[in-house]
């Protein structure tokens, strides 16, 4: 699924949008705003593939918002809605998806979704070999992605387990962690543990109201809240674990 968001301030250019999206199957319409303040506050709390974004706002432009897109959350995708193809001209700069003029053209819509697609196929299909920097317990260090198994907070301690290892990591919230790894699949699925949607190999009822989830090369199940269990089933069949 693509996780797209409307923001645009008037109310009738978003019905259209929202009716003309409502044709793809793929495509799920979850937050729709009329100010960029509501809309940063909801991006800092939840996973976000895709804004339809206005480029004439009231009090502000596209091309402003899209430029703090730019700086904070690189990984969203762009398609701006204007009234006036010209202002094309303008906002390349923040390499969006496309520029769709209002009333959108279904063809255009169509062609602009195929390449949202292509884009996320093309970044999912290099996050086996991405690399971060954490600060550990001996100072920055580069960690392969594909090997963070998940981050449990423990003891007022937040630890990294590995294939093979755990190491502390130190200056980070799970807020913080979230963030940083949720475009390489990674789901707060309690809120002391931060797994690899990848590596989970089974999921159990471990009744009072707990999930649990296991962890390839791990013994020790992961807690998942109740209230997140169904959201988690929903992201592993987004990226295809069937478990």
């Amino acid at each position: 699924m693509i996780r797209t968001v409307l923001l645009d301030d008037d109310a009738l250019s978003r019905q259209a949008a929202r009716a003309a999206l409502s044709a793809y199957d793929e495509v799920e319409i979850i937050r729709e705003f009329n100010n960029s303040a509501d809309f940063f506050a909801f991006l800092r709390e939840n996973p976000v593939d895709l804004l339809f974004l206005d480029i004439e706002l009231d009090g502000e432009t596209g091309f402003e918002i899209a430029g703090r897109m730019k700086a904070e959350h690189p990984d969203v995708m762009i398609v701006f809605l204007t009234g006036h193809s010209t202002y094309a001209i303008d906002g390349y700069d923040f390499s969006p998806v496309n520029f769709l003029v209002k009333p959108i053209n279904t063809q255009k819509l169509s062609q602009t979704l195929d390449e949202v697609k292509r884009r996320m196929s093309s970044t999912d299909s290099t996050r086996g070999t991405a690399k971060i920097m954490l600060r550990l317990k001996n100072g920055l260090q580069i960690i392969q992605v594909a090997d963070i198994r998940y981050f449990e907070r423990r003891n007022r301690k937040i630890y990294m387990v590995c294939r093979g290892r755990e190491e502390s990591v130190g200056g980070y919230t799970m807020q913080e962690l979230e963030t940083m790894l949720m475009p390489y699949g990674f789901y707060c699925c309690h809120q002391s543990f931060l797994v690899s949607l990848r590596h989970i190999t089974g999921l159990r009822d471990a009744r009072r109201q707990l999930y649990e989830v296991t962890v390839s090369d791990r013994e020790e199940a992961v807690p998942v809240s109740r209230h997140r269990y169904n959201d988690l089933l929903k992201r592993l069949k987004e990226i295809g674990n069937t478990i």
